[in-house]
């Protein structure tokens, strides 16, 4: 059981250290224009770009920071179409006054 988790540890790490990073300049123009697509604000640039294999596809994983804060990550494959696209959560951890158990579901209970 202990080399189970060791070895799912470990492919866990890897995945995370195998994605390339990128620069901006060596984005495929459909990938450029998408991009271009979602910057709307003059304020956001472009934090980070890494990439990563998705069956026969390269997909870029771009962090769009707004006025030196990520708080968007989008997944764009190498034709220019978006994958994904999610709001970064506070990174700081802290709690910012939003009370959300209101927004909570109850998870059902299991059937013995």
């Amino acid at each position: 059981m202990r080399w189970l988790c060791l070895v799912c540890a470990t492919v866990l790490v890897s995945v995370r250290l195998l994605a390339d990073p990128t620069s901006l300049d060596s984005l495929p123009a459909p990938v450029e224009t998408t991009l271009k697509t979602l910057l709307k604000d003059p304020k956001e640039t472009v934090a980070g770009v890494e990439t990563y294999q998705w069956g026969p596809a390269v997909v870029y994983k771009i962090t769009i920071a707004l006025e030196g804060h990520p708080y968007l990550e989008a997944h764009i494959g190498d034709t220019g179409r978006l994958v994904r696209c999610d709001p970064i959560e506070n990174a700081t951890g802290e709690d910012q006054g939003r009370d959300d158990d209101d927004q909570a579901s109850p998870s059902p209970s299991p059937r013995i």
